[in-house]
């Protein structure tokens, strides 16, 4: 072997290195490239536009009308704007025109800045609101809405009321918003019902799981752990001890009893929705999920884990053991 030949050999590596710096620049600069030109405005506009936002609508509907009038270049991009740099209430039904081309920054803030109608409401149901909160909200903004009506007629329909914030008529009935939520339930269900079959669950199942998921966690992460841990335990038969689940049976909050209340006592009373003493899911929802809580359900992170504590910070800790638990608890909240 040449002495050539041996000098080159090692520069083998280092020019890989190279190469594949390059290549990575060359990536991020082509996806910063994209990026900025998705946010960017479309063409230019020879006419005013006119994008109407009709009662009922989401901001999900909203963004993807949005890009079909040709308003923006994406409505995945306006749709996370308006949620996480707006507050999607401020949108009012109504028509908003744009005479000019604008960013998708500039139309995301058009939208949550003007009070276009004000004979419409807009009746906002967070994600995990039972029934009969959902009522009692509904009932303060609604002249028309019966709190009976809605809750005879959605007896079996926990689960199903699809939390969002609707721009409704002031006119709506307890009839009319049942129909708007069930309806807004499919439109955002579907995209989910191949996975929701391929798994474990059936879709009423998913649902009560997930209402769980949705009061025991507190953001996608976490939701998603949860998950698979509560399913670790419904695979063997343990119980799945969510203090959410008993919150169900009575009218106050479980935060805002006196201390001990729920350790000496709520988890005690004999109830199919106790799941300190009843193993698998209890007999319903114990409200209403969102999208995200049910995608944690049907797509979990697998881990060996089943258990799980939050600080007082609000952080998750996770253990494999009961043992390990317990030394989670005494680090963590004592």
């Amino acid at each position: 072997m040449s002495l050539n030949t041996l000098d080159s050999e090692p520069k083998k590596p280092l020019v890989s290195k190279v190469i594949l710096s390059i290549v990575l620049v060359c990536i991020v600069f082509v996806i910063g490239i994209y990026v900025r030109i998705q946010c960017s405005a479309p063409s230019a506009i020879t006419e005013p536009i006119a994008l109407e936002v009709t009662p009922g609508m989401t901001v999900r509907d909203i963004a993807d009308e949005a890009q079909r009038k040709g308003l923006v270049r994406s409505d995945v991009i306006l749709y996370a704007i308006i949620t996480y740099s707006h507050d999607p209430t401020n949108i009012y039904a109504g028509t908003f025109v744009f005479e000019e081309a604008m960013s998708v920054f500039k139309v995301a803030e058009k939208l949550a800045s003007n009070n276009i109608e004000k004979d419409l409401v807009r009746l906002t149901i967070p994600e995990g609101m039972r029934l009969t909160a959902i009522a009692e909200t509904a009932e303060a903004l609604l002249p028309d809405f019966v709190v009976d009506d809605y809750l005879l007629m959605t007896d079996e329909s926990e689960g199903y009321l699809f939390p969002e914030t609707y721009f409704i008529p002031k006119t709506f009935t307890a009839s009319d918003l049942i129909s708007l939520q069930k309806e807004t339930y499919e439109e955002n269900i579907e995209p989910l019902r191949a996975d929701i079959k391929a798994s474990s669950l059936t879709e009423y199942e998913v649902l009560t799981l997930a209402s769980i998921v949705e009061r025991e966690a507190n953001d996608e992460e976490s939701m998603a752990m949860v998950a698979g841990i509560l399913l670790n335990r419904l695979a063997i038969n343990m119980a799945l001890q969510a203090d959410a689940s008993i919150e169900y049976i009575f009218d106050t909050p479980l935060n805002e009893l006196p201390a001990g209340q729920l350790a000496s006592e709520l988890r005690e009373t004999q109830s199919p929705y106790n799941t300190y003493l009843n193993t698998g899911l209890p007999p319903t929802p114990i409200g209403n999920p969102g999208t995200m809580a049910i995608t944690a359900v049907v797509h979990p992170t697998p881990s060996e884990n089943f258990f799980y504590i939050t600080d007082n910070e609000g952080t998750f800790h996770y253990a494999k053991t009961f043992a390990e638990h317990n030394r989670n608890i005494d680090k963590y909240l004592r």
